[in-house]
């Protein structure tokens, strides 16, 4: 279990253990949850599970599947959960019930399941609006076999001491290492076309199957809310924090005396996501992808040992990252999916397609 643990809790924003001895499990250092039911029948871990869950759907894994999952399988998962209140890993044809997501929804039907004695979590599958996600067909099919890509250990993300990242300045490395997620900063001067083009890569990146998330600086200041709404008048009252909540979105409106580094601003990310990008904070420890544009400059805003490429209208012979023009968003996402995503199978984009 600690081993899981190490591997796959830092994949996510929370992770925890569902367990009827809680004391027996306290050194593994993550929160350890009393089954909030009695008894021994199959619905109580993930009652208990689901109940604890501080989002819509939770991923459960049992210690069984620690032979064979992997953090591809789990992402693979999560996001073939969308539209459905469960989705379950087959593999070699057989239904793996250790390894599957559920949504909150389904607490009421979990519960009840406990009161029949007959039941049996294919009937909660029969009876749910269930995907069956078989691994081969994804390419996950050779489970037992090790990944070939050089990853790290804990987090299971491509390493940061070699390879592409190997030029980059400590201090950016050290920022990877800390990140709960994989982090990239797209910058440039004003007007260049940043939001243009990651307009088009987040398209083509959620196209891919990614959960991406973004965050924006904006050093003039901003107010998302709408003058004469309930929330705006109960700012301009004085509320430090509000926060409206609707069945598909939320929003938060925090006032601060002093600008959240990029660090904290991460942390506030507590939705499962593969990627997080943001636009701007050029003067942050995260690796950055410049894009350039010959009308507004000839000339870059970083050095090479903050960049893991280029997106621009000019070629620059000095430099050895990738270069990509600005309208090659397939080359964009590829160069992302081999710096910070594993393909299914642990397989990556070869990097040679990319350069000037």
């Amino acid at each position: 279990m600690a081993k899981m643990l190490r591997a796959y809790a830092p994949l996510f924003a929370h992770a925890y253990v569902v367990a009827d001895n809680p004391d027996d499990l306290a050194h593994l250092g993550a929160p350890v949850i009393a089954h909030a039911l009695s008894g021994e029948r199959w619905n109580v871990a993930l009652y208990t599970a689901a109940l604890a869950a501080p989002t819509e759907k939770v991923l459960c894994l049992d210690t069984e599947v620690a032979s064979w999952v992997s953090g591809d399988i789990l992402r693979l998962l999560v996001r073939e959960s969308r539209g459905y209140d469960i989705a379950v890993a087959m593999r070699h044809g057989t239904r793996e019930p250790g390894c599957a997501v559920y949504a909150r929804l389904l607490l009421s039907a979990l519960r009840a399941a406990g009161d029949r004695k007959e039941s049996s979590v294919n009937d909660l599958w029969a009876g749910s609006r269930t995907r069956f996600v078989e691994m081969e067909a994804a390419g996950l099919g050779n489970m037992e076999q090790p990944e070939p890509q050089e990853v790290d250990p804990v987090s299971g993300r491509p390493s940061v001491s070699g390879g592409m990242f190997q030029h980059l300045t400590p201090r950016i490395r050290r920022f990877m290492e800390a990140v709960p997620y994989p982090v990239v900063s797209f910058v440039g001067k004003k007007k260049t076309g940043k939001t243009t083009v990651l307009v088009r890569v987040v398209t083509e990146m959620v196209a891919r199957g990614y959960r991406v998330a973004i965050i924006k600086h904006d050093q003039h200041g901003f107010d998302a809310d709408v003058p004469g709404t309930d929330t705006y008048r109960l700012r301009e009252a004085g509320a430090i924090v509000t926060g409206i909540s609707s069945p598909d979105k939320q929003m938060w409106i925090v006032v601060t005396q002093r600008e959240s580094g990029l660090m904290g601003l991460i942390g506030k990310v507590d939705e499962p996501v593969d990627l997080v990008i943001t636009e701007g904070f050029k003067r942050q420890d995260a690796p950055k992808i410049e894009v350039a544009r010959r009308e507004r400059s000839e000339n870059l805003i970083c050095s090479q040992d903050e960049l893991i490429g280029v997106v621009s209208d000019m070629t620059f012979d000095f430099l050895t990252v990738p270069q990509m023009d600005l309208n090659d968003t397939s080359g964009i996402c590829d160069l992302l999916e081999t710096a910070f995503l594993r393909r299914p199978g642990g397989q990556s984009a070869p990097i040679e397609r990319f350069g000037p």
